[in-house]
């Protein structure tokens, strides 16, 4: 079990206490903490904790990958922040008033509300489109009556989802700009009442009302919002404490409502019909690329946020078309292929926290949630992003193709599958199975590009390390053997050491290296050497020949000599020693593993000259 509060606390220690905090909120796996100073916050430390997953700055938020259990970390720092803002004496508010002071990125401001906005909405929008999901399949498949119970339930929680989405987005726009969300809420109940939802000949004070329909909308209410923010903070101002009580939030909601049902509100339906026109213009023009665009770049997107701004687009084709050919089909691609690109690095990766994380942030992201694998996996694989990319993209192509439509606001991925059944009752028509390969393809394309680069980059980085290594070379001619079939346990099982070992044709042992000797036997079998960088290495002529007792070999340096690479260091007479039964195979092995010296790569030739490459050391 994870311990969060201990999460909390740390997080608290880096970013500089809560009185560096001036919000918080999150998604399906960010904590997203609004900072005050963020010169104060130390992002490494924070990066370098086992539950942070990533850490990322846009503008002033900081932005945590907890995985799943961010609504647990988010409860419990909402409560410890809370009784900072208890204590105003406790916050720190210099830098807010120098941010006032200051230009903003209004491109970082306007994804920054959005994304405040609509995040804290998603769990009702996920709950409801599952359950028509379900609703649909039950219906369909299982022969539930459209009269009965059961439905008119079920179908009331999916439409109750939609239906009263400005209600939700009222609230949840009204808290992201520091006013009283109840009175977003009360906004939005007004504006999907049935007595002026869509109601025509209406009039305020002689002024003629524009008939409207507002349920399942979303620009209406938060052009409202935004205009009551204004209002609210102006009354504010102006009205005594006495009576502030009861007069602010009168005087709010009169003007705003008027305001917003004769301008506003009319204003946000037209815009969100020309998005919706504006991305079937796309759609049209540009056809299956727009769609593998969206499949290929949402990891840049997650990566910056900014794919939240995205939802109103969503919510403009659901309104207009009842489903999303472009936004959702796009990202079913982006997500599955996310998750299979982690999915690869766990296959790749040989380190075991590594191959853990991968392995659960895959999982999690074909199922649709991706923050995990892109903070935890991707940023840190060079060719996991691209192949992500890659089978995105290529993916993202067939579901453009193919027209692929997402009839429920749901994160698109295998646990979202059903979404992508009409809900007109026709069934498992083409368009489910088109989701089903659409799925297959992300995940193959991914998985296969990943591998792909995973393995150049692992030949790469050899390449380079062997490049940059300590070089050993034959220091004699003949036959490469493998360490393990030397017979002599003592070489074959590496107890000594790691290396190789060469059957000789000649009768000379040359220094592999420049070196010092460091070793020498009465018996004349065997040298020690140690490079000039520091790996120890020891030639072992033939095995068991020390009972030989020093005959028919000879030794050519002394201890505490320094040589040269060539230099000849033993003599033998091969014939005699094989006549007198002893095998002649010589291992050459590095003694200091411990030191670090590792042997990582060898040559790939069977014979080798005295002087060639033999193998590599760091």
């Amino acid at each position: 079990m994870q311990n969060y509060d201990e999460l909390v606390r740390y997080i608290e220690k880096y970013i500089d206490g809560f009185a560096n905090v001036k919000s918080v909120t999150h998604c399906a796996t960010r904590l997203r903490i609004q900072i005050n100073n963020p010169s104060k916050v130390n992002i490494d430390k924070l990066k370098a904790h086992q539950l942070i997953l990533g850490a990322v700055f846009r503008g002033n938020e900081l932005q945590l990958v907890i995985g799943p259990d961010v609504p647990k970390v988010y409860a419990i720092f909402s409560q410890e922040l809370d009784k900072t803002e208890s204590d105003p004496s406790k916050r720190d508010t210099s830098e807010e008033i120098k941010a006032k002071k200051s230009l903003k990125d209004y491109g970082e401001i306007i994804v920054d509300f959005i994304s405040g906005t609509f995040v804290p909405v998603l769990p009702i929008l996920v709950a409801a489109g599952l359950v028509s999901a379900v609703l649909n399949i039950a219906v369909t498949f299982g022969g539930l009556p459209t009269k009965s119970g059961t439905y008119t339930i079920l179908n009331a929680v999916n439409n109750a989802g939609f239906y009263f989405l400005p209600i939700f987005l009222g609230g949840s726009a009204a808290r992201k700009l520091g006013i009283d969300s109840m009175m977003g809420m009360f906004l939005g109940a007004i504006l999907v009442s049935k007595s002026i939802d869509g109601i025509a000949n209406l009039s305020f004070l002689g002024m003629s009302v524009p008939q409207t329909t507002y349920n399942t909308t979303t620009i209406p209410v938060i052009l409202g919002v935004l205009f009551m923010a204004l209002i609210d903070k102006g009354v504010d101002k102006h009205i005594p404490k006495e009576v502030k009580f009861f007069v602010k939030p009168l005087l709010v909601i009169l003007i705003t409502v008027p305001i917003t049902l004769i301008f506003l509100g009319p204003i946000g339906s037209e815009l969100g019909n020309w998005i919706a026109a504006g991305l079937s213009f796309m759609y049209e023009h540009l056809g299956w690329i727009s769609v593998g665009i969206m499949g290929a770049v949402t990891p840049l997107l997650v990566m910056t946020g900014t794919n939240q701004a995205l939802f109103p687009l969503v919510f403009a084709m659901m309104a207009k078309f009842n489903y999303d050919s472009f936004v959702l089909p796009g990202m079913l691609a982006a997500n599955t292929a996310i998750g299979a690109a982690a999915l690869a690095i766990f296959i790749q990766e040989k380190d075991a926290n590594k191959k853990a994380l991968a392995l659960s942030s895959g999982i999690t992201g074909v199922m649709g949630i991706t923050e995990p694998s892109i903070f935890g996996v991707l940023i840190n694989y060079r060719s996991a992003f691209l192949g992500a990319m890659a089978g995105g993209g290529i993916a993202g192509v067939f579901a453009g193709l193919v027209q692929l439509k997402q009839y429920a606001v749901v994160s698109p991925g295998i646990a979202a599958i059903p979404t992508f059944i009409p809900t007109d009752g026709s069934g498992l028509n083409s368009n489910f199975w088109f989701s089903i390969l659409t799925i297959l393809i992300a995940v193959i394309g991914s998985f296969t590009f990943t591998t792909v680069l995973a393995r150049r980059k692992v030949r790469k980085d050899k390449v380079a390390k062997a490049n940059a290594s300590m070089k050993i070379f034959a220091p004699l001619s003949g036959k490469v053997i493998p360490l393990q079939s030397v017979k002599d346990e003592m070489f074959s099982q590496k107890m000594m050491g790691d290396g190789l070992a060469v059957e000789p044709i000649t009768d000379t042992v040359c220094a592999p290296s420049d070196a010092v000797i460091i070793m020498t036997t009465k018996t004349n079998h065997a040298i020690g050497l140690r490079t000039d960088n520091g790996v120890e290495l020891l030639i072992h002529v033939g095995i068991d020949t020390v009972q030989l007792n020093g005959q028919n070999m000879q030794t050519m340096v002394k201890e505490g000599e320094h040589v040269k690479k060539g230099t000849v260091l033993l003599k033998f007479d091969s014939e005699a020693i094989r006549k007198a039964g002893y095998e002649l195979t010589t291992p050459v092995i590095v003694t200091n593993m411990n030191d670090g010296h590792n042997v990582f790569s060898q040559t790939v030739q069977d014979e080798v000259s005295c002087g060639d490459y033999l193998y590599s050391t760091n």
